[in-house]
């Protein structure tokens, strides 16, 4: 996404950082927020929900960088989202950290992956395991991607993509903060095909196979500068 394609978002001011002012803001149907980074003090404000909901069902994924309009004044600051607090019984959101964005600072994302393609491997019985769904990326906020898209189509049975596979997809000013070899997909031959070879193995022979195990990817929780 280039810095210039500016996603407007009007904020106001939020002075009081207690819990009280928080739920009165929610029931308002404003949310309460910070802006932090970029080497300044952090900014209490708050969102309009209904605002912010509309703005990223049009948005380019999660890494979306935002033009913050402050209310009532001519500041404005471009910023990312970093995390969004929900409620967990009424998916309301509860409270949204921002990242300020500044020009030629280079930012540290995560970004999805997402497989295309008729997988040949599929086709002889095998079976994808999509092991990393998102890939962490160093780049400058022009390069913002919004995803990784990664074409199986030439995967055979018991192939598989690491993250150097994937360096063909970064952008000039990007690089990958992860292990090169590192497992983003891999078709495994099943079970059932695996004992099916084993048994047609001659006898005396050892016939070998390999399962991945798909790798558990937890992402860091940002604290917010208030306990809501």
């Amino acid at each position: 996404m280039s810095e210039s394609a500016d996603i407007v978002l009007t904020v106001a001011k939020r002075p009081d950082q207690g819990k009280g002012m928080s739920r009165r803001l929610r029931r308002q149907g404003q949310i309460p927020a910070v802006v932090y980074g970029g080497d300044r003090p952090p900014v209490s404000i708050s969102v309009d929900e209904h605002s912010l909901r509309e703005l990223l069902k049009h948005a380019a994924g999660e890494n979306t960088i935002f033009l913050l309009k402050l209310e009532g004044t001519k500041e404005e600051r471009r910023a990312m989202i970093r995390e969004i607090q929900k409620d967990p019984i009424s998916g309301r959101y509860v409270h949204i950290d921002f990242i300020r964005i500044t020009a030629g600072h280079k930012l540290h994302v995560r970004v999805p992956v997402e497989l295309v393609g008729d997988c040949v491997g599929v086709r002889g019985g095998g079976r994808v395991d999509f092991i990393s769904r998102e890939l962490e990326v160093e780049l400058l906020p022009r390069d913002m991607l919004d995803k990784f898209t990664v074409d199986i189509s030439d995967l055979d049975l018991g192939h598989h993509l690491s993250v150097s596979d994937l360096t063909g997809l970064l952008p000039e000013s990007a690089r990958f903060l992860e292990d090169p070899l590192r497992v983003v997909v891999v078709v495994a031959t099943p079970k059932a095909a695996a004992a099916e070879v084993e048994a047609a193995a001659p006898v005396g022979e050892t016939v070998i196979t390999e399962a991945a195990e798909p790798e558990v990817i937890r992402k860091g929780k940002v604290e917010a500068e208030e306990g809501e």
